[in-house]
């Protein structure tokens, strides 16, 4: 059934699964439809809808089992704990920035790379960093799979196309511009004007 669900309702089912698992964590073991919508802005309507695209049944007569509604959206988008190693590639201030995020239990970074020699001796990071031009050795050593994509605008195609060839399966991109890989390739675009123009978009029609 994972292949029904569209691209919007994927992104609401994943950070679903987060705020269920702080639920969870604080020993609440049920929740509502109307509970979901106060702590996410959803309506009722959008959150029941897209539970009802997981094959599995949550509801109880009290809402839904928070625990089993976790798993259900794990199982249901090939969400593991299993640990996937990540790398940040393009070290300036953006990507310096994201050297000290907590990725969760699940996401391990394990490597940065800058075309900077200068960067990758003076930068502080709990990882090994390197030049760019050890990008495909290290990737396939050390068994990367996902990138986190911080280069100047003008890199950012070049280096992508590198990546994929490489072998890396997804690629976070922070930069504005629209990447063109291989279709085996995925890629999550991250753009901070972009999600200020939606926020315009939503605040000017309401």
């Amino acid at each position: 059934m994972e292949q029904n669900i569209s691209k919007p309702a994927r992104e609401r089912l994943i950070q679903l699964a987060r705020l269920l698992e702080h639920i969870e964590n604080d020993s609440c073991n049920v929740i509502t439809s109307s509970g979901i919508q106060e702590r996410t802005g959803w309506s009722s309507h959008t959150i029941r809808r897209d539970i009802s695209l997981l094959n599995s049944e949550c509801s109880t007569k009290a809402g839904y089992d928070v625990a089993a509604l976790r798993k259900a959206i794990c199982s249901e988008l090939g969400i593991t704990s299993a640990e996937k190693k990540c790398c940040i590639v393009g070290l300036g201030k953006l990507g310096s920035a994201l050297i000290d995020i907590n990725f969760g239990s699940s996401f391990k970074v394990v490597a940065g790379f800058d075309s900077s020699v200068n960067r990758t001796e003076t930068l502080t990071a709990p990882f090994p960093l390197y030049s760019t031009s050890q990008m495909q050795n290290v990737i396939k050593k050390e068994g990367i799979e996902y990138a986190i994509l911080a280069v100047p605008e003008s890199k950012a195609q070049e280096v992508a196309t590198k990546l994929a060839d490489i072998g890396i399966k997804g690629i976070v991109n922070y930069s504005s511009v629209i990447l063109s890989v291989k279709k085996e390739v995925a890629v999550e675009n991250i753009s901070l004007v972009d999600a200020l123009q939606k926020l315009v978009s939503v605040t000017q029609g309401s």
